[in-house]
């Protein structure tokens, strides 16, 4: 105990903060890596339909669009002495775990699809739970100059949590079913909760409830307010115009990567003939490979080119493999051209300019969110992605089942260039535009250098 006492506290070390909030992410990518790759390739090597497949996505993800009331929740409520968001973190961690040991305990097969869809809806109910914990502590204590690096990181630990689970589920999926690949999901996140038991968020807090500490000043000034004061100040940082129309533009391109999600897996499996684990293998390690390098660039390329111009890079890669896409599936480039090496060209383009598209998305939410009611306000921002990605999710498994693959890709590249249009006119990435900040909020003070991730 004396050597965790020793520990530093997040808001004190840079470095920490950074690989803290890397292995959180991770902990978030393990039931996206179910629920967005490697079940929806299971069910469609099983004969599920584009619709089946699409229905499946949008409700298990429909959680994630609901992030505004787990906010307010916990920004009423939370356990202080252990910081603001630990108590919520450790805990929708340890429900995640029994969620998936009664998932073992059940082991529904591709044709429990009901049963299926309510276990891992539960899943992705937790999940967010952490999500809006995490977010609203990286709001908390990451100064502002940090966060395009650290949400690269955040970004970056997610994928690595979708990819491990995925590959892994991949494999289990097809040699020992359900029950196996939820014991197996159970694990790694068991590991990666030992780990948050482990940190402080500021110095003098508790570890758990039964050790010593106290509450830190900053969280005894902060948190548990009225209902209405908390939604009154949430309401007021969103009622901008620049705000609003900043929110229309990433649901409409978010609608455009729920297109992706199901075109990935229904296309490859049922039209290439890929198998669901060889799916799965190839959209992991194309995304771990993607999000590594926009964890080594992001930082420099932000610095250099500015935010709206890293945003423009990134979003007009998604814009061009979707229109490529849909020129290659209408014939233009002759029949037959859109075979597993414009599929693997498309998912790397696209899901590379996604991954940093999401980078910008997270910080610029970040420097709009008030953070005395970061879990709410953020919850907020980051629920619109989630919900217009189930929203597309859904509707475009019914555009491909009722017009094509083709007529998908059309409207999920307009929906990209409309969103992209939006956001650059509600001024994002400008200074200017960004709401002014309380003069007295308190910021982490540790001037250590940013530490470089290393490849090897």
């Amino acid at each position: 105990m004396t050597i965790l006492t020793a520990l530093p506290a997040l808001s004190e070390n840079r470095r920490l903060r950074l690989w803290a909030f890397f292995l959180l992410y991770v902990t978030q990518g393990i039931p996206f890596g179910l629920a967005q790759v490697a079940i929806p390739a299971w069910l469609a090597a099983n004969g599920a339909s584009a619709t089946e497949i699409g229905a499946f996505i949008g409700i298990v993800m429909l959680p994630w669009s609901l992030k505004l009331v787990n906010g307010l929740l916990m920004d009423r409520f939370c356990y202080r002495p252990m910081g603001r968001m630990r108590a919520w973190i450790i805990g929708s961690q340890a429900v995640m775990i029994a969620v998936l040991l009664v998932t073992a305990a059940l082991n529904p097969g591709p044709t429990d699809l009901a049963v299926l869809t309510a276990l891992i809806f539960t899943l992705l109910l937790c999940s967010a739970f952490n999500d809006v914990a995490v977010d609203g502590m990286a709001v908390d204590l990451v100064p502002e100059e940090e966060r395009e690096r650290i949400t690269a990181f955040m970004s970056g630990g997610q994928v690595v949590g979708i990819s491990a689970s995925a590959m892994l589920a991949g494999v289990t999926l097809v040699y020992g079913g359900v029950a196996l690949t939820a014991l197996t999901c159970a694990l790694l996140v068991g590991v990666l909760t030992i780990m948050v038991t482990l940190l402080r968020e500021r110095v003098g807090e508790r570890l758990l409830p039964w050790t010593a500490g106290t509450a830190s000043p900053e969280n005894l000034a902060r948190g548990g307010e009225p209902w209405l004061p908390i939604i009154g100040k949430v309401l007021r940082g969103l009622f901008r115009w620049r705000t609003l129309l900043y929110f229309a533009g990433v649901g409409m391109i978010y609608s455009g990567v729920g297109m992706a999600d199901v075109f990935g897996p229904s296309y490859s499996v049922s039209q290439l003939g890929w198998s669901s684990a060889y799916f799965t293998n190839f959209s992991s390690i194309t995304g771990f490979i993607s999000v590594i390098m926009i964890m080594v660039v992001a930082g420099p390329i932000v610095s250099r080119l500015g935010t709206a111009r890293f945003f423009v890079l990134f979003t007009s890669m998604m814009l061009l493999a979707n229109l490529g896409a849909f020129l290659a599936l209408s014939g233009y480039f002759g029949a037959g051209q859109f075979g597993t090496l414009a599929m693997q060209l498309w998912s790397v383009v696209f899901w590379a300019g996604n991954y940093g598209s999401f980078v910008v998305f997270v910080a610029w939410s970040m420097n709009l969110t008030n953070p005395a009611v970061a879990a709410s306000m953020f919850a907020l921002f980051m629920a619109i992605p989630n919900l217009t990605r189930s929203f597309g999710a859904g509707a475009h498994g019914q555009i491909i089942d009722s017009y094509g693959y083709d007529a998908a890709f059309l409207v999920a590249a307009i929906s990209i260039a409309v969103g992209m249009a939006a956001c650059l006119f509600a001024g994002l990435g400008r200074k200017e535009t960004l709401p002014a900040r309380d003069s007295a909020e308190p910021r982490p003070e540790d001037k250590a250098p940013l530490p470089q991730p290393v490849i090897a």
